[in-house]
């Protein structure tokens, strides 16, 4: 059997699979388009490439079969959620990103941003350490702002503002990434940080179907600090000439001994089917998820159910969604690293010695052993034990959409959304003295929201969508009102002194801390506040010939939050597109089958730094006062007012191509940006000219740019028979520059330092800043000596900056040290097929960044922590003796690493009976990482004043492995 396969130009196709349906028998078409093939009696032939149609053909008693294989333009066809409605790919013109949950990420997602992870250019997602109760830095194109927040919108099925960290990834459909002003704009004042569009499975007509999925895995420390053991902190306290007292002979790893294997399991069932005009989804979720930490964890029970019915000849169509959380969190003390770190080797976790043993017994005769005195010396076994800490909450989401189709082309909508969360926190730390506790015995509990405090959110959506097509023009015009209501509201109360461990935080009234005076001041908390945001939004696209393509954008906020003079904002963004491939010079090119240029430019804002009543004057508590026997309540300013004060503005320019070549073997898009953000919120100094009732006022003084370019590309590197192999890479550069921290009568310093609050972690730093704010850095940018060498004595020689022949402990001789942001970022999917087996793995990475070693500065020298406290081993060789701290160029390291994230070895086990569908699988997840960085892992937050910054107080990475199954019925 013979014959030749083309396209619509009739030009042969080199590299078409075609397979004998049935049989593992198969062959690939020449450079020109010709194969050859052995075939048995009334056989069926396959022929499939990359961007066509399959084709499936009987061959009968031919000899010779020629095909015509017709282009699927399936990705350019796609339907792409944006803001209010869908768009398909070939007619965007902004920046968009899509994820599908075929895939996401292998392995038990507990934080469905962790399946997206790698998969979206210019999207960063990062976590220090492995803490279930822990959300990771997201950052989409950048440091977005200095105090209002930089975390991207979060949009779930039409409803902005849900907390998706708690949403179960086998519940969601796809993620839509607005990356650039332009797409954005229309979620206006909250979509400077980029907006993150979640859309969740929903049901079809045919068959009913039952979906199971099943995970179980083990999470263990990936790697442990390199701290001395026992045997090796006697030797060093002999060799640096020091005293040990009160040798305890153990050999004791306390960072083993509050760490363990933690199991995780993962469960979704799901029901799905419907009609024609009926459909549903329901599904319920169960995560048991525990910390790597005595004591952590993070247990879900999650149900959703979605609804879809068309009514009144098919001109209302209602779709519904209701969802419920309940979670359960179990949090620990981060001191216990502290302390795991800085205790003797060579004490034992418990004793029988009353010497060294704390008041009370975990066993008759036992205690838990502690240096009583010393500070930094509190046993962290007994910290984690002796403590209960733990929040349940409940999260609820409920909308409806509503969608009346008026004529063919317009259709009126209503959205409707009610959600909230309740959180209830538990605290109590024992009578047992420890980490510096008083040993009365501590209790409370409070009640209030989860997630930045809301409790209650309320939205009302009207839209009218036109739609039209004549002519060749394909035109949309949408215009919407949304309104938005959200309440904030809390309770707590605490007391101490209690009698008895037994009665924990059940029984306030047990404690005598508030007769006694000692909880006078705090006994009893509550706060309540609210916000309003309403709306009016518009957009008009265009298509015309599938050549040129438009979209303009407007959106109008007013909020509560707002100043007096500045409650209403205005977002405009436009957008433009030209389909090169479409035109007659190439059009039926062979190599280049989509060929598109965009431009855009748009305005968003970020309102989120701002908290309600910010813009106004406030009073608060002060001091009590004793009058006739009572202690009475005063209360003074507390906020100057600003009735100027306004959301940060994001001006994005940007231009992009997207392309696919070789019979769309290969698709992707490059990308260029420059965001430049404005009226930047910080707290600063009061200026005495607005005649200040409090010391600081929350301003917009500032700007800040960004800008970088951004790579996508997949593509289909082999096909041949049964064996597929396709790589997706991701990858971003960005360039972080603070241009302004001034804005008229408000005026910042030239330099912000920032003051990380590392004291608990790092003694000796608590008033040291490590960072700065600086016009011309990046923000967060290291700031101190730079280290010539060391003298004989091991004191730090500085380099002399200015030139004055000393130097100056002041700014004089300090300069740039470098950025805890990465200059370039990337990842590498990599999917291999072959029959009914799939592997994927992940590489991603991080270059250029910079990493502040604080835990070496301080436990790298045996000057500063022998004998008293252990050392990492760095400090047996190290020359290094100069106790002065600061970001000093000797300890700030190369932040670069490439890590394996994760990997999926899957086996597709054939349907049989009721079973449509069976798959097993291993997953793995942080395999290995490379890099230079000498502590225990690169990857750090990219927050604020502590972006960067390395040291002991930090939770463990973990590397996991898992094993699970898909059954479809």
């Amino acid at each position: 059997m013979s014959g030749n396969v083309k396209d619509a130009s009739g030009t042969g196709m080199p590299g078409v699979s075609i397979a004998v349906k049935g049989t593992q028998r198969g062959a690939n078409t020449d450079v020109d388009g010709n194969y050859k093939i052995s075939v048995p009696d009334n056989a069926t032939l396959v022929f499939s490439f990359v961007g066509y149609k399959t084709q499936e053909v009987s061959v009968g008693n031919r000899t010779t079969v020629d095909v015509s294989l017709a282009e699927d333009n399936q990705v350019l066809n796609e339907v792409v959620v944006v803001g209010y409605g869908t768009q398909k790919r070939q007619e965007i013109s902004g920046t968009v990103a899509s994820v599908n949950s075929k895939d996401f990420n292998a392995g038990v997602v507990a934080n469905p941003l962790a399946a997206v992870q790698g998969k979206v250019a210019g999207l960063t997602i990062n976590q220090t350490g492995s803490d279930p109760n822990s959300r990771p830095t997201v950052r989409l194109r950048g440091v977005g702002s200095l105090a209002a927040g930089s975390d991207p919108l979060y949009v779930v099925d039409g409803v902005p503002g849900v907390p998706i960290q708690n949403i179960d990834a086998n519940d969601i459909a796809s993620v839509d990434v607005l990356r650039d002003a332009s797409s954005a704009a229309i979620y206006g004042a909250r979509a400077s940080n980029g907006v993150i569009l979640i859309t969740t499975k929903r049901g079809k007509s045919g068959r009913a179907s039952v979906d199971y999925n099943a995970q179980f895995g083990v999470d263990m420390v990936a790697k442990a600090p390199d701290y001395m053991s026992g045997s090796e902190y006697r030797d060093a306290v002999k060799k640096f000439g020091f005293t040990l007292v009160n040798d305890q002979g153990a050999n004791t790893n306390w960072f083993k001994e509050i760490t363990r294997k933690a199991p995780i399991t993962s469960h979704n069932l799901a029901f799905s089917g419907g009609t024609e005009n009926f459909s549903y989804r329901a599904s319920i979720g169960y995560l048991n998820q525990q910390g790597l930490v005595l004591k952590s964890g993070f247990e879900r029970v999650s149900a959703r159910i979605n609804l879809d019915q068309t009514a009144l000849n098919g001109k209302l169509k209602i779709a519904t969604s209701l969802s419920l959380i309940n979670g359960k969190r179990d949090y620990v003390n981060y001191d216990a690293f502290t302390y795991s770190i800085t205790n003797l080797p060579t004490d034992p976790v418990y004793t029988k010695d009353p010497t060294f043993q704390t008041p009370g017994s975990i066993s008759a005769g036992t205690g838990y052993f502690e240096r009583l005195g010393e500070f930094g010396a509190f046993n962290p076994v007994a910290l984690l034990e002796q403590t209960t800490n733990y929040s349940k909450s409940i999260e609820y989401l409920g909308n409806i959409n509503l969608k009346y189709s008026i004529t063919k082309d317009l259709v009126f909508g209503v959205n409707g959304a009610m959600k909230g969360s309740k959180q209830d926190g538990f605290f109590y730390i024992s009578r047992i003295p420890k980490s510096a506790q008083a040993g009365l015995g501590t209790a409370s509990r409070s009640t209030g929201p989860v997630d930045n405090g809301q409790s209650e959110d309320n939205l009302l959506e009207f839209t009218l969508n036109y739609n039209k097509t004549f002519n060749g023009l394909t035109f949309g015009a949408l215009g919407g009102y949304s309104y938005q209501d959200v309440n904030f509201e809390g309770f707590n109360a605490v007391n101490n002194n209690f009698i008895t461990d037994d009665l924990l935080f059940n029984n306030l009234a047990a404690g005598a801390g508030v007769s006694l005076g000692q909880r006078a001041n705090d006994a009893v908390g509550s706060f309540r506040s609210n916000y309003k945001l309403i709306s009016f939004f518009g957009r008009a696209t265009a298509a015309l010939n599938n050549k040129y393509f438009a979209t303009l954008t407007v959106r109008r906020d007013g909020s509560t939050k707002f100043g007096q003079n500045n409650k209403w904002g205005l977002f405009p963004s436009l957008s433009v597109g030209w389909a090169l491939s479409e035109e007659a010079f190439l059009k039926g090119n062979p190599t280049i089958n989509n060929l598109k240029l965009r431009v855009n430019y748009g305005q968003t804002g970020n309102s989120e730094g701002i908290a309600p009543y910010r813009s106004l004057a406030l009073v608060g508590p002060s001091n009590k006062y004793y009058d006739n026997g009572n202690w009475l309540p005063t209360y003074k300013p507390s906020q100057n007012p600003n009735p100027d004060l306004k959301w940060e503005v994001n001006e994005n320019y940007g231009a992009g191509v997207d392309f696919a070549l070789w019979n769309y073997r290969v698709t992707g898009s490059l990308d260029y940006y420059i965001r430049n953000t404005k009226d930047l919120l910080y707290e600063i100094a009061a200026p005495l000219s607005i005649k200040p009732l409090y010391p600081t006022i929350l301003a917009n003084v500032g700007s800040m740019r960004n800008q970088g370019l951004e790579l996508s590309l997949t593509a289909g590197i082999v096909e041949k028979g049964d064996f597929r192999y396709e790589a997706t890479v991701a990858a971003a550069t960005l360039k972080n520059e603070v241009t302004a921290l001034a804005k008229g009568e408000f005026i910042g310093s030239d330099k912000i330092f920032l003051f990380s609050g590392l004291g608990a972690a790092t003694r000796g730093t608590s008033a040291v800043p490590f960072s700065l704010i600086k016009v011309g850095l990046p923000v967060g940018a290291f700031f101190g000596g730079i280290v010539e060498k060391l003298d004989e004595k091991g004191q730090f020689i500085f380099k002399d900056i200015d030139g004055d022949g000393k130097i100056s402990e002041n700014d004089a001789d300090r300069d740039f040290q470098g950025s805890p942001l990465p200059k370039f970022t990337a990842s590498l999917t990599n999917n291999f097929s072959y029959k009914a087996f799939s592997l994927s793995f992940l590489l991603n990475g991080q270059f250029g960044n910079k990493i502040f070693n604080a835990e070496r500065m301080m436990y790298a020298n045996p000057n500063n922590r022998l004998p008293a406290e252990n050392t990492i081993r760095e400090a047996l060789t190290s020359p290094v003796r100069d106790t002065r701290t600061g970001a000093f160029s000797y300890f700030i390291e190369d932040g670069s690493f490439v890590r394996l994230a994760n990997f999926r070895l899957g086996y597709q086990i054939p349907g049989k009976g009721v079973l449509s569908r069976a798959q097993v699988y291993i997953s793995g997840n942080n395999l290995f990482v490379l890099t230079k960085f000498k502590g225990v892992d690169p990857e750090m937050n990219t927050g604020f004043a502590t972006a960067g910054i390395y040291t002991k107080q930090q939770f463990p990475k973990a590397r996991g492995f898992q094993a699970g199954f898909n059954l479809s019925f």
